[in-house]
Parts: C-alpha cells; sequence; structure tokens
C-alpha cells in the first residue's frame, strides 16, 4: 500500500508541475478586435535584470514604477478606414492581404522626426493590420492619414512576427519590406529583419500583485530605412534594437523591453489603470518636442525639435534622478555619459501637467 500511495503522490506530482510548465501562444492569446490593453510606460532602470532567462524561470518586476499610461484599442476590419479595407479586407481580389484586425504599435512614420527629418506634411491616424489565423502573427500592412487623406500601403514582403503557435525554444527568422510614396512630397523605404528565439518560460510578477505564465521571446531588430524629399539627396538610416517580450494570454505583451546600444530604451508592461482623480497626481501628457539627433554622441548637443525659447524641460538619468532643467530647444550632453536618458516637457508643470518623457541615448 505505501508503494501504491508514493507511486500516486509521484504522479500527482507529475501531474501539477505539468500543468503549470510551460505554455502554447495560439491566435487566441494575441490582440482580440474590440478590445482595450492598458499599457504603462517604466523609467527604465539600470539596475533591473531583463536579460536572464531560461526555462521555468521566475521573472520579477513587481517594483517598477509606472510614469505613464495609455489605452491601446484595436478595432475589428469593418470598422477600419474604407481604402484599407480595399487592401486588407478583400478575400477575393487580394486573398494574401486578408487580415483579421488592425490597431496602433508596430509603426509609426513620425519616429523620422527624433532623426532630425521634418516631415513636409501632416500624417495622422497610423495603424497597422495584423493577421492572427495564420501560421504566423504578421503585420500585413499599414495605413495613414496624409492631409486628410487615407493611404493604405501593402507590405512587399509580409512582417512575420513570430510562428503560430508559439513554444519555448520556437526560432523566429523573418524579414519585412515596404515603401511610402507621396509624388512630388516624399519617399520612404524601410526594409528589416527580425532573428531571435523564444528562450525561456515561467512566471512574471508585475506592480500590483499581478503574476502571469509567460513565454520570454528574444528579437534582434535590424531595420534599413531610406528617406527622400522632392529634390533632395536620399538620407539612409541604420537602426538595431533588441526586443524582450514576454507574452501569455493578455493579448498584448505583459511586458516589452527595448533596448538600443546595450542600454535599456524603453520599458512597458500591462497593469490596471490608476484613478488619478482628485489626487494630486500630476497628468501626463503627449511630449511637445522630439529630440534628436538619436542616439547622439556625447559632443553634440540635443536639439528639441518643437521646443521654443520659453520651453522649460527636465533631463533625467535611467535611474529617474533629474540631473538637469533648464528653457530653450538644446540640452548640452557635457559631461553626460553614454547610456538612456530621460527629456519632459514640464513648462506647465505649476498646472498640474507633465508630458510623457522622451528617451535619448547617448553613445
Amino acid at each position: 500500500m505505501k508503494s501504491v500511495h508514493s507511486i500516486l503522490l509521484a504522479s500527482m506530482l507529475t501531474f501539477a508541475v505539468s500543468t503549470s510548465a510551460q505554455i502554447t501562444i495560439t491566435s487566441s492569446d494575441l490582440p482580440q478586435a474590440g478590445e482595450s490593453y492598458t499599457i504603462q510606460t517604466s523609467l527604465p532602470d539600470p539596475s533591473s535584470d531583463f536579460t536572464t532567462t531560461g526555462g521555468g524561470f521566475d521573472w520579477d518586476f513587481s517594483d517598477l514604477v509606472s510614469s505613464s499610461e495609455a489605452d491601446v484599442e484595436f478595432g475589428a476590419m469593418e470598422d477600419a478606414p474604407f481604402t484599407a479595407q480595399l487592401s486588407f479586407n478583400n478575400e477575393w481580389t487580394n486573398p494574401e492581404y486578408l487580415c483579421d484586425l488592425f490597431g496602433p504599435g508596430e509603426f509609426d512614420l513620425a519616429a523620422l522626426e527624433t532623426l532630425g527629418i521634418e516631415l513636409p506634411v501632416a500624417i495622422s491616424n497610423l495603424y497597422s493590420y495584423l493577421q492572427t489565423s495564420n501560421e504566423s502573427y504578421n503585420i500585413a500592412g499599414i495605413s495613414m492619414s496624409i492631409e486628410g487623406l487615407d493611404l493604405p500601403v501593402e507590405y512587399s514582403d509580409i512582417d512575420e512576427i513570430h510562428p503560430l503557435p508559439l513554444n519555448y525554444m520556437d526560432e523566429i527568422n523573418s524579414t519585412s519590406a515596404f515603401t511610402v510614396n507621396i509624388p512630388e512630397v516624399f519617399t520612404y523605404e524601410t526594409s528589416a529583419s527580425r532573428v531571435g528565439s523564444v528562450d525561456g518560460w515561467g512566471t512574471l510578477s508585475l506592480p500590483g500583485g499581478a503574476t502571469h505564465e509567460v513565454l520570454r521571446v528574444n528579437t534582434i531588430i535590424s531595420t534599413h530605412d531610406i528617406f527622400s524629399l522632392a529634390g533632395s539627396e536620399p538620407f539612409e538610416i541604420d537602426r538595431v534594437s533588441t526586443v524582450y517580450s514576454w507574452v501569455g494570454d493578455g493579448g498584448m505583451p505583459y511586458l516589452e523591453v527595448s533596448m538600443v546600444f546595450g542600454a535599456v530604451f524603453s520599458v512597458e508592461y500591462q497593469g490596471e489603470a490608476t484613478d488619478t482623480s482628485g489626487n494630486g497626481i500630476t497628468a501626463v501628457i503627449p511630449n511637445a518636442f522630439v529630440p534628436f539627433p538619436n542616439p547622439i554622441a556625447a559632443s553634440d548637443d540635443i536639439i528639441l525639435s518643437g521646443a521654443s525659447i520659453d520651453t522649460e524641460w527636465e533631463l533625467r538619468d535611467a535611474t529617474g534622478r533629474v540631473i538637469d532643467t533648464g528653457f530653450g530647444n538644446t540640452i548640452s550632453t557635457n559631461g553626460l555619459t553614454s547610456g538612456a536618458y530621460l527629456v519632459s516637457d514640464i513648462t506647465l508643470l505649476n498646472k498640474g501637467l507633465r508630458s510623457r518623457p522622451s528617451t535619448v541615448i547617448i553613445k
């Protein structure tokens, strides 16, 4: 009888371990149309270890502190702009680009401004079009509103974010490309590669006591951009970033960390919205300026595109410590070491308003 009990106990323990073991990500775990996800942005902390991973790992990031939050919404294809539906909701004539939903997230042409490129036209309503029911999780294209006109852009090489279903030890190796061409205004060409793997599984702990069973995805994204203004020489940019994503059944990653030149560039995690009504907490507003060039050499001045001589700014290091404040549209890098810094517009701080910080990398 004792041996029977031992066998039964061992079987129960084996079953218990297996039910809490590594998970598999399927299409039902990806973003869903009609859903909204609250994403917190945290100040990068250089003491945090985002790189260590493994099987059956416990990642404890419960001490992350949110500096701002935003709700990210995804829509059904029938709610997409009409011209975009012709490209991405057209099963009969364009089945390769048939998408399941749309939302923001993977593409932002305005990021060119962080490199000192001023766009000659007003661009808004940037959307990505996602495929979640194929053999991989894809971005098939984008759309944007240029001077009020909706422009869909089909990727010439569809971006495969990761395979489906997604399991521990799966490899990621894909390419993507697209071109935005506005005749007599500008042309923007970009090509990219994703190389990585699912290098861990386990339990992720986040602020507020939240815990999630996750896979950890490690991806190196290499991008080559060519931007041409009408009548000027092309401007080429090469960018390489490492992205760590902790994915589970939450639609969007529960935690996503981007690194550039070995420094943490951004930290975003899913968390409950915080009610700041009537409690004296400073509200977060969009940044009124964009720092460039970015990354920047330590000998150069940071230029704040969109700032004026009356703009008051605040510069923090990656620990959140204020290291400089001032007025105007330039920040000296004298005395600053290599790493990530956060710059915010605090012009309206006396009215309880602080801008979402922008990250600038000093090489």
